[in-house]
């Protein structure tokens, strides 16, 4: 913390220096009059009002007038852009020229409908403050994908598989950018994490989420609640090329935000950095997800989805209360999803409200503040099955309420321009519940100590219902502050120095694991058994940074150029990261321009990973059972391995980007390199416990338990246990393509192609043991060592959007079209053969890489799932195809048709593990919004 007060002083004293040497900077300030109206002339009140390119912004009051104060250190621009947007309205652009009276024209915003000549339906590539290469999608574009959530938004971004409009079938939806990893592995879980979502202005975060067993076991068994089908796969759909398993419930914590969890039914528009964001967003590797909500005058809007057995209604409406309270905007959502309307086993639920209310005096200094209260209820559930025979039954539910303030103070002063102070709360109850039952043995031995040491256990039936039951309350907390001030350099150009100031709170006080011992899911499975455990002292993160940014606007070869040059410090899980920030934007032309990037960005771990819970290795020594539980005898070793409040950094990713973005008049394209390398990512390591334990002579006692002393003999056992590390490696790079050809008059349609191409190479930077899944015991070498073990992956995709658009008609067709190039992934040879073997008694003997390769090992060797060292899966291109149908019936009725997988393209692959179908089955639903205005 010492290091952070330091670097505060030192920026404070730069901020001091600059603004005290240039005095002579300051010019008089113009200052700009307007008013924004609707189509009918009526008032907008909180309209924001901004120069697009200094970030610059102001809001209109009560009647629609606006004031906005243009420093002086701007004076080099011949003209300013401005930008108006509203709440349901279209964005409007007007050039300003510097040597304006003062006085503006009326700006009048139209309503964003059907009725537009021109209406955005994708997302598009710009630059904006938080990144020189973010994806923007505004509020046509989220309803073109008919979103029942945040999820099916995103899947729209490059690279990504678009899915059928369906929350149950897939799980937990977390986000992975720019990674040809497939989703069944560490790596995937970190570029998840490595992922911040911001809903207005506040970090939504899973740090506190402790819904996991302890990862002992291993991480991905650790975070399945259930698997209710015991692994028979019924149905296979590839997302990004990779499988998931129908009525899986996934995994929730080590892992991104459950984008099911956010509706978009009141999202006015999502920014995505998958490069390098600004310096005044931490807590990243990967990428950030920026949402912004609804917060003004709208008309009640009543949207009812169905999609097969999902069925969604959102209701939203903003009014004002007076001039003097301001304007509160509700929205209520609700969703009933189900994989399948003739199967009602697997369903999940969610209920969702908030309420946003804006309030903005007329005073000396501009004041806005919104403050948004948020609760949220989901349930990811599978009923009974009578058929099964066994009450198997599963379910996660997540109830959360969230409280978020956002204050602007737009002091307007040659030494500060404005001052922003952010705050949020949540708290939230997860609960993960699984029941079956189980018939293994005629009795089970139970020992349940907690420490270490020779203990004396109980029997019980083996026929039982068995119970794995999980309660977390997290409670987050996180603020920012910060400031913006504005120079003239002479005449180099503008100079804007933002400083700020963050920290972050994580907690989870929840009663924990509340399992049954004497009734285990999985009885002294690999020589491990679970313990109850409290969530209750389990330790608190905290997090704290602060930032400063220096953004420079001039010209060079009399073309704008921009830079941005930016520093964080923070204190992650006690450990100290500097992660500079530096982006530069170069218009070539008029119509080309060149954006490049680098930056270091940091992420602290989870509460599951900091302590994931002590491991119980339990060693029988004796079982003797009688027919009477109170005159037998189990005797068991306890190993008790701690594992709480872990050494652990930061996960650490560095970022290089560049690209290029054309705007032609009516072509628009951009082509972007990006290379990012991770390390520090957490993972769990395989540790061997050498145990050497007693034997024992047991004598019959009449009606008693039978007595037992040590023969003199001892007995080896190697029981293992995966701990949480860091140690997971990971470099991606690729190319992003997008074109965007605006409409061709002639046929009322546009049309957006995107290409993907992700290389992904991961490994483990320490060596790592493996245990083959079918030991061979008969022979002298037992266990592998493998060094670095390494995979590389690649995939290929394209996107192809045409949209026709007939103003006329207020109606819009949209087909989209899926092309799958290329899923590879490759077991490099340090993967493949093991470096050295371990015996019984964990000797270990080094190999040479020829001796690896000989036949007396090859029972060492790593292979994949299907038995192979390279894969490519599907070994053929195969594409999907999608259409959406959008007509609007006057002002106050919209009515679309969303088909998924239209033609029923259906490619399938055999296996080992059985058929692998590509697309998911056809779906089919429609979407009715109703304005009442």
């Amino acid at each position: 913390m010492g290091t952070i007060i330091k670097a505060l002083v030192l920026t404070v004293g730069m901020y001091v220096l600059l603004t005290g040497l240039m005095p002579k900077a300051f010019a008089q300030q113009i200052t700009l009059k307007g008013k924004v109206t609707d189509s009918k002339g009526k008032p907008l009140p909180y309209a924001t009002v901004s120069l697009t390119a200094e970030d610059i912004r102001t809001y209109t009051i009560i009647d629609g007038s606006f004031t906005l104060t243009v420093p002086p250190a701007l004076y080099l621009s011949q003209t300013l852009t401005l930008r108006v947007s509203y709440v349901g309205k279209q964005t409007l652009t007007r050039e300003v020229a510097m040597n304006t009276s003062g006085i503006l024209p009326v700006f009048i915003l139209k309503d964003d409908n059907l009725k537009l000549p021109d209406v955005e339906v994708n997302g598009i590539r710009k630059k904006t403050s938080a990144s020189n290469s973010s994806i923007l999608f505004d509020r046509e574009a989220i309803e073109q994908t008919q979103a029942l959530s945040l999820a099916n938004v995103l899947d729209y971004l490059p690279g990504q598989t678009i899915m059928k409009p369906n929350v149950s079938v897939q799980g937990m939806q977390a986000l992975t950018l720019r990674s040809a990893v497939s989703s069944n592995t560490v790596e995937a879980l970190n570029n998840a994490f490595g992922i911040s979502v911001v809903v207005d202005g506040g970090v939504v975060s899973n740090d506190a989420n402790m819904q996991a067993m302890n990862p002992g076991r291993g991480l991905f068994s650790a975070n399945n609640i259930s698997n209710p089908e015991n692994g028979v796969i019924k149905d296979r759909s590839w997302r990004n090329g990779t499988l998931y398993r129908s009525y899986e419930n996934a995994m929730q914590a080590n892992n991104g935000l459950d984008l099911r969890t956010i509706p978009a039914e009141n999202i006015e528009n999502i920014e995505v950095v998958s490069g390098v964001a600004s310096a005044r967003y931490g807590e990243y590797t990967t990428g950030l997800v920026v949402v912004n909500r609804q917060a003004g005058l709208t008309p009640l809007r009543v949207t009812v989805r169905t999609n097969e057995a999902t069925r969604n209604i959102g209701i939203n409406k903003g009014y004002a209360l007076s001039p003097a309270i301001g304007v509160v905007n509700v929205s209520f959502d609700y969703l009933n999803s189900q994989d399948d309307p003739r199967d009602k086993l697997k369903g999940y639920q969610r209920i969702a409200g908030s309420v946003l209310w804006t309030y903005q005096p007329k005073g000396l200094f501009h004041f806005k503040n919104t403050l948004s209260l948020d609760g949220n209820a989901t349930i990811d559930q599978t009923k009974q099955d009578p058929d099964l025979g066994t009450e198997q039954m599963a379910k996660f539910s997540n109830r959360s309420f969230t409280i978020n303030n956002r204050s602007e103070w737009l002091v307007k002063k040659p030494w500060l321009y404005n001052i922003q102070l952010q705050g949020n709360y949540s708290w939230g109850r997860q609960e993960s519940y699984e029941q079956r039952y189980l018939n293994s043995n005629t009795f089970l031995g139970i020992i349940d100590a907690m420490e270490t040491g020779i203990h004396e256990g109980y029997f019980t039936p083996g026929y039982y219902l068995s119970v794995k039951h999980i309660i977390g309350e997290p409670v987050n907390a996180a603020a920012r502050l910060e400031t913006n001030s504005i120079f003239k350099l002479s005449k180099v150009g503008t100079y804007k120095l933002t400083v700020g100031v963050n920290y972050s709170y994580s907690a989870n006080k929840g009663p924990g694991i509340l399992i049954d011992p004497s009734r285990p899911r999985f009885h002294n499975s690999e020589k491990k058994n679970d313990r109850i455990r409290p969530y209750n002292d389990l330790p608190v993160l905290s997090n704290g940074g602060i930032y400063i940014e220096n953004s420079l606007a001039t010209k060079v070869l009399n073309r704008p150029l921009n830079l941005n040059l930016g520093f964080r410090e923070d204190i992650q899980n006690k450990y100290y990261t500097l992660s500079p920030r530096l982006s530069a934007s170069y218009k070539v032309s008029k119509q080309l321009n060149w954006n490049i990037a680098y930056g270091i960005a940091t992420k602290a771990p989870a509460l599951s990973q900091v302590s994931p819970g002590n491991v119980y290795i339990d060693i029988p020594l004796i079982s003797a059972y009688n027919g009477s539980a109170n005159q037998s005898l189990y005797l068991a070793y306890t190993k008790v391995i701690p594992l709480e409040d872990l050494d652990i950094k930061p996960y650490r990713s560095k970022t290089f980007e560049t690209g290029m973005n054309l705007d032609a008049g009516p072509l628009q394209a951009s082509l972007y390199y990006f290379n990012r390398t991770a390390d520090n990512g957490f993972t769990t390591l395989y540790t061997v416990v050498p145990l050497e334990l007693p034997n024992y002579t047991v004598m019959p006692v009449a009606d008693g338990k039978p007595s037992y002393t040590p023969n003199g003999t001892y007995s080896y056992y190697l029981p293992g246990y995966n701990r949480m590390a860091n140690g997971s490696y990971n470099r991606s790079d690729g190319l992003e393509l997008m074109i965007g050809i605006k409409k061709i008059q002639a046929i009322q349609t546009s049309f957006n192609i995107g290409t993907a191409y992700y290389r992904s190479s991961v490994k483990t930077n320490v060596p790592q043991m493996y245990v083959p899944e079918n030991p061979r015991y008969d022979l002298v070498p037992l266990y592998g060592l493998f060094n670095n073990t390494e995979t590389k992956s690649a995939n290929v995709k394209t996107t192809l959007v045409s949209t026709t658009h007939i103003p006329s008609l207020r109606m819009a067709i949209m087909l989209t079209g899926e092309l799958f190039w290329l899923n590879r992934s490759e077991l490099m040879p340090s993967s493949v053969y093991p470096i050295g073997y371990y015996t019984k008694q964990l000797e270990y003997f080094p190999l040479t890489p020829e001796q690896a390769q000989l036949p007396e090992y090859a029972h060492l060797t790593k292979k994949d799932a299907n038995g192979n060292k390279v894969t490519t899966q599907p070994a053929f291109v195969y594409p999907n195809m999608h259409a959406r149908l959008s007509k609007e019936i006057g002002d106050y009725l919209r009515f679309s048709f969303n088909a998924y997988n239209v033609f029923n393209i259906r490619p399938k692959e055999k296996l080992t593990s059985g058929t692998a179908y590509y697309n998911g089955q056809p779906a089919y639903g429609a979407e009715l919004i109703f304005s009442i205005k």
